[in-house]
């Protein structure tokens, strides 16, 4: 079974407790002075160079505004041990908060954002998902620790792109973003 590195990116400190996250760590983000832009890419690149060791498959972000249960965790954590070369997506729901859209969106797509369950997604968001080891490597090296939220997201996404890195949604796993 393959181990991986898991951890919360926790906004301001507003990430809910759960008690069945002990294995994630916390990775505090604070507002700085081009808030809401920080540093997201920088926190995720410093959290994989200190935490993974060689054994280590990827790394598992949980947003600190997604709720995750049980089942969840246990769904992706089988998912990743079937195709640990592969991103690992929840479908979550997003809302117009966070979008500026006119309604949910999920959280992943193929083409255009959309309300349609897209189960082999080309971009991804980090809401709950698993990034790889050469997906890290490869990000790293073309700017993570540069880039800045809101964009992170999609600009991992395309590096997995170029690499040829896919994408699958987990099924049986639905967590819930709470920013709506």
């Amino acid at each position: 079974m393959a181990e991986i590195v898991c951890a919360r990116v926790n906004w301001d400190r507003t990430g809910r407790p759960f008690p069945h996250l002990r294995n994630f760590y916390d990775m505090h983000v604070g507002p700085e002075p081009g808030y809401p832009f920080g540093r997201k890419g920088l926190v995720i690149s410093s959290a994989w160079r200190q935490l993974a060791a060689r054994h280590h498959a990827g790394m598992l972000l949980l947003d600190g505004d997604v709720m995750i249960d049980p089942a969840d965790y246990l769904a992706m954590f089988r998912s990743i041990h079937e195709a640990p070369q592969i991103v690992h997506v929840a479908p979550v729901k997003i809302w117009p908060v966070s979008t500026k859209r006119p309604g949910w969106i999920w959280a992943h797509w193929r083409d255009e954002p959309g309300t349609s369950l897209e189960l082999a997604p080309r971009w991804f968001s980090f809401c709950f998902t698993y990034l790889p080891r050469m997906l890290l490597v490869q990000a790293d090296r073309a700017g993570l620790r540069k880039w800045a939220y809101p964009g992170v997201d999609m600009r991992v996404s395309e590096v997995a792109q170029r690499c040829g890195i896919h994408a699958r949604v987990v099924t049986g796993c639905w967590p819930k973003h709470m920013n709506y």
